[in-house]
């Protein structure tokens, strides 16, 4: 048998110079691509790393593929290799919350984002620590209370100083042993007028310094807590020969809130009418099952005969302090907001379309809305509601 002694690089030397260089020419690109992409990967993977957002990686049995150091300080260890159910049970706290910003058991707060990943059939979360964010606004918030407060002890001994002067003035002419009857009995009533403002201006102070708190909540009869605050105006109504007028209240409809919070607010819409009315004039409260949003709702409405609302106030009146009298707090209008607020209801005003007068409705949940809101009362847990500031249109 007769061996070859052709060295290798005669073999070599038998392939076309144009295609050696090729094959050189591709190895080199398939090098830089490769090489390309590795840096890349560094690059994405040191991005995830430093992001300050929590980033999870999910397969499509819901197991955690990857996870950068803010997920494991957000969540602790071990995080890959384990389902994410189990990542929940562990370091979720369980409570209701709406499923995208939820609590840990640590107490801090944070938001999930869930994107589908289509190639591989996963997805991903990012989780956001709102901690530091919340505590900020509960500052915020704290500090503006503070702030309303020293603005309302400097409105109340401004707007106290005048009735109180005045009924310690009745009540030492009262005293005067050379009154007759008819000038006592005038006096009495005027000092009885003037210590009802200042417990209306009192009661005022309290339910806007309390609207925001958590409050005691139960199923309220609107028929039952509308005419209560009725009621509560008869007198004043009754002093500049106001009339009253209401339509047929349907005593099955129900509210679930705080009945003293609700008769404040109502009280004070009524009073707000009575004071903008003309004596011998009338004003209409009207109450109806309404929907919002598909939600159903209890509208209450206290339509007046005044000289209505001047275009330049509509966006101020339910501003705390903000008054066109010269007499009151400018709280009054601003407490049946925060009632609104704290029971997730509306608030609204507007000019009556005849060009007479104004009317204000409140709008506040039925009871059949707010059933999950009782059972999370119920099971100690509290809701926060968050509302828009500005006036219902």
């Amino acid at each position: 048998m007769q061996h070859s002694s052709e060295h290798p690089s005669s073999l070599l030397s038998a392939v076309p110079p144009i295609q050696v260089v090729d094959i050189a020419s591709h190895t080199s690109n398939k090098a830089d691509e490769l090489e390309e992409l590795r840096k890349k990967s560094d690059r994405l993977t040191h991005l995830l790393q430093v992001m300050p957002a929590g980033v999870i990686v999910l397969d499509n049995k819901g197991m955690i593929r990857q996870a950068n150091e803010q997920a494991v300080t957000l969540l602790g260890e071990p995080l890959e290799a384990t389902l994410w159910r189990d990542i929940i049970v562990r370091s979720f706290k369980p409570q209701a919350d709406d499923g995208h910003e939820v609590s840990l058991r640590d107490g801090r707060k944070v938001k999930l984002t869930i994107t589908p990943l289509e190639e591989e059939k996963g997805q991903l979360i990012v989780i956001t620590d709102l901690t530091e964010t919340r505590d900020l606004q509960s500052r915020l918030s704290h500090l503006q209370k503070l702030s309303s407060l020293g603005k309302m002890v400097a409105t109340l001994a401004h707007q106290v100083r005048t009735p109180l002067s005045s009924a310690m003035l009745y009540a030492a002419n009262l005293k005067s042993l050379n009154l007759n009857n008819p000038i006592a009995e005038k006096f009495t009533n005027k000092l009885l007028t003037r210590l009802k403002d200042l417990e209306s201006q009192v009661n005022d102070m309290l339910l806007f310094a309390k609207s925001g708190d958590q409050q005691i909540v139960k199923p309220v009869n609107a028929a039952g807590v509308v005419n209560a605050a009725i009621a509560a105006v008869d007198a004043s109504a009754f002093h500049k020969k106001i009339d009253i007028q209401t339509n047929a209240f349907n005593p099955k409809i129900t509210i679930l809130g705080n009945e003293t919070a609700i008769s404040g607010a109502v009280s004070n819409l009524l009073h707000n009418a009575i004071q903008a009315s003309n004596e011998h004039s009338s004003i209409k409260v009207v109450m109806a099952s309404v929907t919002h949003d598909s939600k159903p709702f209890v509208s209450i409405s206290v339509v007046d005969q005044g000289k209505g609302i001047d275009e330049a106030e509509v966006s101020k009146i339910f501003e705390p302090f903000y008054t066109s009298k010269s007499q009151g707090t400018g709280l009054g209008l601003a407490v049946v907001k925060s009632v609104a607020q704290s029971h997730k209801g509306l608030i609204s005003a507007r000019n009556n379309s005849n060009g007479v007068g104004a009317s204000f409705e409140l709008c506040l949940p039925s009871f059949q809305e707010n059933q999950n809101f009782a059972s999370a009362q119920s099971h100690g847990h509290s809701s926060v509601v968050a509302i828009s500031n500005g006036v219902s249109s």
